[in-house]
């Protein structure tokens, strides 16, 4: 039983590495500037949820308003989001995609449905039991990340 162990937190400590070094190189997502992983993992999340607060970004993100701000400048930049002011509280930017902004969404969900399939069809085969073991798992791989940061 230990050996198995040691081999699964083997693998999930080969895959973490394999995450995080994937996010140095940006990838083109069908417009004219490159996009590193953290940037379009925001454009997914503003794509996903109309109308987004940056505070709002940084708590999904369990990153500082600051950071998330610099974030959305170098997005801003890119042609990618554009912020605007709440009607309904002046003192709060909320921010949205730019039709270049659209297009990478897109292409990222265009993406992660072409190369990520055999990971959709393999939870979607798993009974409730199954699922909430996985879900537990990741939840607890998350928290020992939390400690590391």
């Amino acid at each position: 039983m230990d050996k198995k162990i040691n081999i699964a937190i083997e693998k999930f400590m080969m895959m973490t590495e394999k995450i995080a070094n994937a996010g140095k190189t940006p990838l083109n997502y069908g417009t004219d500037v490159l996009i590193y992983r953290s940037e379009i993992h925001i454009i997914k999340l503003i794509g996903d949820y109309a109308d987004l607060h940056v505070s709002e970004i940084g708590r999904k993100f369990g990153v500082t308003k600051g950071a998330i701000s610099q974030a959305l400048k170098k997005l801003e930049r890119k042609g990618l989001v554009e912020k605007y002011t709440d009607e309904t509280n002046n003192a709060k930017l909320l921010v949205r995609l730019t039709d270049e902004g659209k297009k990478a969404y897109s292409n990222h969900e265009e993406y992660h449905n072409k190369y990520d399939k055999d990971i959709f069809s393999y939870l979607k085969g798993l009974d409730d039991s199954s699922l909430e073991m996985v879900l537990e798992f990741i939840e607890k791989t998350s928290e020992m990340a939390e400690r590391h940061i």
